[in-house]
């Protein structure tokens, strides 16, 4: 498995994993919030990463380095489980200046057993219009 920074010609293969990813995790979610259109406005002004199986592109990492904050995660469902989420959060810990963020829906279970696994901290909780989610935080970085 590859990581590499994420270019323009990538886009198309990101957003299919976003619609892919967030139909299996999030099916009660509107058809908008599934989107293409919704995937292109999550990404504006964020770096991105991607994991590739050869050629193929299977996961996607999205950051916000003004606050060091991991927007997204989306690995393809039939990769999930095999190191490609793990190595995209350390790539981009190892780029932060200092500790990163991210939240997870509280829904999400598995997304939040996978952070704490692989040593994120609770540090908050909250409320969105999609229902509640925890703030998470780890090391990363230089500082």
């Amino acid at each position: 498995m590859a990581i590499r920074r994420a270019g323009a010609a990538d886009q198309a293969a990101c957003a299919a994993i976003f619609t892919e990813t967030m139909a299996a995790t999030f099916p009660h979610e509107p058809a908008a919030a599934r989107s293409i259109a919704a995937y292109d406005a999550s990404v504006v002004g964020e770096e991105q990463w991607v994991a590739l199986a050869g050629s193929r592109i299977i996961g996607y990492i999205s950051v916000y380095w003004p606050s060091n904050f991991i927007h997204s995660l989306y690995i393809l469902p039939t990769w999930q489980g095999q190191g490609a989420g793990r190595q995209l959060v350390e790539t981009v810990l190892h780029q932060a200046l200092g500790d990163m963020e991210l939240k997870t829906d509280k829904v999400n279970s598995r997304a939040f057993a996978f952070y704490r696994h692989i040593g994120w901290r609770v540090v908050g909780e909250g409320m969105a219009a999609t229902g509640p989610w925890w703030r998470l935080r780890r090391s990363g970085g230089v500082l």
